[in-house]
C-alpha cells in the first residue's frame, strides 16, 4: 500500500502540473499575440518599476500566507487521523495532493518573482521587444499563479475532500474492478475476525497485562501498527503483512467513501488472508 501512495505521489505531482503549464501557455501565447496584433496597455517606466515591484511582493505574500495555512491544515489533518484511525490512510491520500499542489505554487510563485525582478533590471534596456515578451511571460505566470492558488484554496475548502479521497483510495486498492459485486456483509464479517485477531495479538506484544478484549479496544492501537509489530515479531510474513495494510485500507476507504461496492474477489480475498493469519497465528 505504501508502495502504490508513493507511486500516486508523483502521479498527482505530474497531473497537477501538466494543466498548470496548459494554463501558463495558453495565457503566454495569447497575452504575446494580443501584443503583436495591437499592444492593450503602453506603460511607461515608472508604471512598469511601480507595478512589478508591487506583484513580486503581492506574490511572496501569498505565498506566505499559503504556506501558513497548508502548515495549519497538516496539523488539523494530523489530529483527525489520531482521532480516528481509519483516516489514516486516507489523510495521508489528501496530504499528498496537498503536497503536489504545494509544490505547483512554489515552481509558479519562484517563477513569477524572477519574472518581475527580470523586467524591473531590463527597462532600461535599449532592446524594448525584449522588455515587451518579459512583461507579457510575467503577467501570464502571475496569472497562472493565481489560478493556481485559487484552485488549491477551493480544493482544501472542499467539503467532501474525505468522501473524495476515500473513493480514490479505493480505486488504489481494490483488487477487481469488475462488475461482478460481492457480499459486503461478508467482507465485514472476516475484516471483524481480522480486527480482533490483530487487537488480540498484536496488543499482547505491547501490553503484557491486558488479558481481556474490551480492555485492547480501549488502548485505541492502530490496526497498520498492530501489523508491523506481529511482523516485527516474526509470527506473521512479508506477503501476509502487505495484504493486510492493502485490506485495512480499502476497509477504511470503505467505510468513509461514498461507493460501497466490493467485488468477489475482495471477499474472497478477505477470507483468504483471515484464514492465512489464523494459521500463522495458531487461532482455531
Amino acid at each position: 500500500m505504501i508502495d502504490k501512495l508513493k507511486e500516486y505521489r508523483k502521479l498527482i505531482i505530474k497531473r497537477s502540473s501538466l494543466p498548470n503549464f496548459i494554463i501558463w501557455l495558453v495565457i503566454c501565447v495569447f497575452s504575446v499575440f494580443v501584443y503583436k496584433i495591437k499592444p492593450v496597455f503602453h506603460l511607461n517606466e515608472n508604471q512598469i518599476l511601480y507595478l512589478f515591484s508591487s506583484a513580486s511582493q503581492v506574490i511572496a505574500a501569498i505565498y506566505g500566507l499559503i504556506i501558513t495555512g497548508y502548515i495549519f491544515l497538516r496539523n488539523e489533518l494530523d489530529r483527525k487521523a489520531d482521532k480516528d484511525e481509519s483516516l489514516e490512510e486516507i489523510i495521508l491520500l489528501l496530504k499528498t495532493e496537498y503536497f503536489g499542489s504545494i509544490i505547483g505554487i512554489s515552481l509558479t510563485t519562484l517563477l513569477s518573482i524572477v519574472l518581475c525582478f527580470l523586467v524591473i533590471a531590463d527597462e532600461t534596456h535599449s532592446n524594448g521587444n525584449l522588455l515587451a515578451y518579459l512583461i507579457n511571460i510575467s503577467v501570464a505566470t502571475i496569472l497562472t499563479e493565481l489560478i493556481v492558488v485559487v484552485k488549491f484554496v477551493i480544493t482544501i475548502l472542499n467539503p467532501n475532500s474525505l468522501e473524495i479521497a476515500s473513493n480514490k483510495l479505493r480505486d488504489l486498492t481494490a483488487q477487481d474492478k469488475t462488475n461482478e459485486s460481492g457480499s459486503l456483509e461478508e467482507f465485514l464479517k472476516h475484516y471483524n475476525q481480522i480486527e480482533y485477531i490483530l487487537d488480540k495479538y498484536g496488543s499482547s506484544f505491547l501490553y503484557s497485562d491486558l488479558n481481556d478484549y474490551e480492555s485492547v479496544k480501549r488502548k485505541r492501537i492502530a490496526k497498520t501498527k498492530l501489523v508491523y509489530i506481529l511482523f516485527k515479531e516474526e509470527k506473521i510474513d512479508t506477503d501476509l503483512k502487505n495484504n493486510l495494510i492493502e485490506l485495512i485500507s480499502f476497509r477504511n476507504s470503505l467505510i468513509h467513501g461514498t461507493n460501497l461496492y466490493v467485488s468477489t474477489t475482495d471477499v474472497e480475498m478477505s477470507e483468504k488472508i483471515l484464514n492465512k493469519l489464523k494459521d500463522s497465528l495458531g487461532v482455531a
